[in-house]
């Protein structure tokens, strides 16, 4: 901490005082001490004189001080009084009037006359956005190809257009197949009593997968996918009892060591939750197949539960009411065909595409990402140098 200004001042003074006093004092002993000469008697009475008259100027020194910072503040005061008076003058002389302008609109002149036509189609069919016209090309840009003409060797520049397609344009879908399994809920007469069996056929669906396959291959998606050997596609089972309160039970051809598939494609796993079934009535087991020892129309509630591949949620569950002894067809997946024709190009057909098999257009590749019982999805692969663009191809049967 700093030594306050006024002591330290006041400090000073009291030493300059008490040296002063001292010599007074020595003065004083000197005389008491005998008579000292007149010289000496002269000198000290002028010391003595100078010591009075500063001891009463250093008295007032405090009050002289405090008097000069008091005429700097009220000299500093009236400066920035007289600078805010002149602020604030040319504040005030500044014009602040809002002098409005322009023309008032008649509202009568821009009132639609057709409003409750407009407010109709609003609510019952307003226009749809458009970005597809021809009258820009700001989502669509014009594609040019450049073909090589085998008769003369030559390459030309021609664009994609809806009278002549190119590339991925000209692609059509010939057909989709629903591939389908079958299952099958049986009740039939044994050791006296009524048994339950459930068979799953799935012959068509299941495929080698493509992340199975060697990795240093890069054209293997390029090649549809071989099927699965057969004794893995088809599952029986007996012994079922129905029951609200039992667990799903595993049905399909993949236990054991097939089992690891599962983790290529968790939608081949199916579950099985037996409800209930009615009883058979006399005149049902009358007609019972002496071969199969099948019972007829018995009605069986069932649950399937399937894998989901890439879903939110791990199963997916389809309740059914089987007949006894029917086949039930049940959805599993879509592989879709192509026609590819243009001016300059032959027809080819491309078939067998499932979900993630690629094909090249006109040096750009293509991959299958998803197919409906409609429509196929295809995007230009980012992995081969496309461009991530998306396309949909309705077939039109």
């Amino acid at each position: 901490m700093g030594r306050h200004p006024r002591k330290g001042a006041m400090g000073f003074l009291d030493s300059i005082l008490k040296k002063k006093g001292d010599s007074t004092a020595d003065v004083d002993s000197e005389l008491s001490q005998g008579s000292p000469s007149p010289e000496a008697t002269n000198t000290s009475s002028a010391q003595s004189k100078v010591a009075a008259k500063l001891k009463g100027v250093l008295d007032h020194l405090e009050k002289i001080i405090l008097g000069v910072v008091l005429i700097a503040v009220t000299v500093l005061s009236i400066l920035k009084m007289l600078s805010a008076k002149s602020e604030i003058k040319s504040v005030l002389d500044t014009d602040t009037n809002v002098a409005p302008g322009g023309s008032m609109l008649a509202f009568v002149d821009l009132q639609p006359t057709n409003l409750a036509e407009l407010i109709e189609k609003s609510k019952e069919q307003p226009d749809a956005i458009r970005l597809e016209g021809t009258n820009h090309w700001v989502f669509n840009p014009r594609v040019w190809k450049e073909l090589l003409i085998q008769e003369t060797g030559e390459s030309i520049l021609i664009v994609d257009s809806p009278n002549e397609p190119l590339g991925i344009s000209a692609l059509q879908v010939s057909s989709i197949t629903n591939l389908k399994a079958y299952f099958n809920a049986r009740a039939f007469r044994g050791a006296g009593t009524v048994r339950y069996e459930f068979t799953w056929r799935d012959s068509e669906y299941p495929v080698f997968p493509y992340e199975a396959m060697p990795t240093n291959n890069l054209l293997r998606t390029f090649f549809p996918q071989t099927r699965l050997p057969v004794n893995v596609l088809a599952a029986s089972a007996t012994g079922w009892l129905p029951s609200t309160n039992q667990a799903p039970k595993p049905l399909h051809g993949f236990t054991g060591q097939n089992a690891g598939w599962l983790r290529f494609r968790p939608e081949f796993e199916l579950l099985v939750k037996f409800n209930g079934a009615t009883q058979p009535t006399a005149q049902q087991m009358a007609r019972v197949d002496p071969r199969s020892m099948t019972i007829p129309d018995v009605i069986l509630d069932v649950e399937l539960i399937q894998g989901v591949r890439g879903g939110i949620v791990p199963y997916s569950t389809n309740s059914i009411r089987a007949v006894s002894g029917v086949d039930v067809p049940i959805s599993r997946g879509f592989s879709a065909d192509f026609t590819y024709q243009t001016k300059y190009h032959k027809g080819i057909a491309l078939t067998g595409f499932r979900v993630g098999r690629h094909l090249m257009i006109d040096g750009e590749v293509f991959r299958v990402f998803r197919i409906t019982a409609d429509t196929v999805s295809l995007v230009s692969d980012p992995l081969y140098g496309g461009n991530g663009k998306i396309y949909e191809k309705k077939w039109v049967r």
